[in-house]
C-alpha cells in the first residue's frame, strides 16, 4: 500500500489499519474474516443517495439475520461517499468514475473486498434503486442454495416475473465479438452449459460463497490480461451477463429465483406490477424504484409506510393492504 493511501485509510477507517506499537509496522485488519450470515453488496453512483437510504432502511427492517453491507462508491461528489461512511457501511471508492460501462469492475472490487473481510455463506448484490419489501429473505435464499450444491447464483434468469421467457439475446453477439477479452472463462462457461449472452436481472441476485471463492481463486475478480472485459460505452458487457458467465466457468450454475411464486419481483425500468400486488404475492425484493418521478415517490412512500408498520406491529403489517 502507498503512503498516501495508508494515511487516508487511517483517517477514514481508524479500525481498518492498525499500527504495531513496538515495530511501527502497519498491518491490515481484521486479521481474520468476520463471520456473518449475509453480505449485501452495492455499487453507488452520483444522485442515488435517496435510494441508498431507503435500501439501508429496508435491510434494517426486514433482514432477520447477521448481515454486513459493502458499497463501492463511483467517485461521487454529491455527499454520497461521506453519507455511506457516516451510515457505517464498509465503503470502497473508485479512484475515478467508471460509470455504467465500468460497473462490472466496480462490483468485482466489491465482491473481492467482501470476501476478504467476511466469512459469509451468501453474498447479495443489490442496486440502490431496489428495495427489500418483506421478511424471510435470508432463510429463503439459504434454502434455495441448499437444495442443490451445483447452484452458485440465484436470480431472475430465463423466466421473468410473469412466467414469460426473458429475451437474453442482446449481449450474445457482443460477447462473441469480445471472446478474446473475455478470455478463458468464456470457453470454460460454454463447455459447462452457459448460453452466451444469458444473464440474471441485475437489480438483485445472490451468489454462494463456494462459487464466489472459486471465481476469486481463478483470479477473475482481479483486473487481468487474461480476463479484461472492455469498459467503453458500446463495447462493454453488462455485469449481470458476466457474473452468470463466471458462475458457469467456475463449475456452478444459475437457478431461477424471480419467476411466479418466487421471492424476487424485478423489472428493468419501473416495477413489474403495482406495489400492492408485490406485497400480495409475497415478493421479498423489488426493482426498480427510481427517484425523479412523482409516481415513484409515491411508491417509496408506500413501502416506507409498510416498513414503519412492520417495525411497529411485526409481520401483520406485511399483509396486503
Amino acid at each position: 500500500m502507498g503512503r498516501r493511501f495508508k494515511k487516508e485509510m487511517n483517517l477514514r477507517f481508524p479500525n481498518f489499519l492498525k499500527r504495531n506499537a513496538k515495530s511501527g509496522c502497519i498491518r491490515e485488519a481484521p486479521e481474520a474474516r468476520r463471520r456473518c450470515d449475509l453480505v449485501v453488496i452495492m455499487a453507488v453512483s452520483e444522485g442515488e443517495w435517496l435510494g441508498v437510504t431507503d435500501l439501508l432502511h429496508s435491510l434494517e427492517t426486514y433482514l432477520d439475520c447477521d448481515y454486513q453491507v459493502v458499497a463501492v462508491d463511483d467517485a461521487t461528489t454529491d455527499g454520497t461517499y461521506e453519507g455511506l461512511l457516516k451510515a457505517g457501511v464498509w465503503t470502497l471508492r473508485n479512484p475515478e468514475k467508471l460509470l455504467l460501462w465500468g460497473c462490472d469492475l466496480t462490483l468485482r472490487r466489491g465482491f473481492r473486498e467482501a470476501l476478504r473481510l467476511f466469512d459469509s455463506p451468501i453474498f447479495l448484490k443489490i442496486d440502490p434503486d431496489a428495495l427489500i419489501i418483506g421478511s424471510g429473505l435470508y432463510e429463503t435464499m439459504r434454502r434455495r442454495f441448499a437444495e442443490d450444491q451445483s447452484i452458485g447464483l440465484i436470480g431472475t434468469y430465463h423466466i421473468d416475473w410473469n412466467g414469460e421467457p426473458r429475451d437474453l439475446s442482446y449481449w450474445r453477439e457482443r460477447m462473441f465479438r469480445l471472446k478474446k477479452e473475455l478470455g478463458k472463462p468464456f470457453g470454460l462457461a460454454i463447455r459447462n452449459g452457459y448460453q452466451v449472452g444469458d444473464g440474471v436481472q441485475g437489480g438483485a441476485y445472490a451468489i454462494s460463497r463456494r462459487c464466489l471463492e472459486e471465481i476469486n481463486n481463478h483470479g477473475w475478480l482481479q483486473p487481468a490480461k487474461r480476463y479484461k472485459p472492455p469498459m467503453v460505452r458500446g463495447r462493454h458487457v453488462a455485469e449481470d451477463s458476466l457474473i452468470a458467465m463466471l458462475t458457469y466457468a467456475a463449475g456452478y450454475r444459475v437457478a431461477e429465483f424471480g419467476g411466479p411464486g418466487q421471492p424476487f419481483g424485478l423489472w428493468d425500468v419501473g416495477l413489474p406490477m403495482a406495489p400492492e400486488e408485490l406485497v400480495a404475492q409475497r415478493r421479498l425484493v423489488t426493482h426498480s424504484v427510481k427517484y425523479n418521478d412523482q409516481v415513484f415517490i409515491e411508491v417509496r412512500k408506500y413501502f416506507k409506510m409498510k416498513r414503519e408498520a412492520f417495525k411497529k406491529n411485526g409481520t401483520m403489517a406485511n399483509r396486503p393492504g
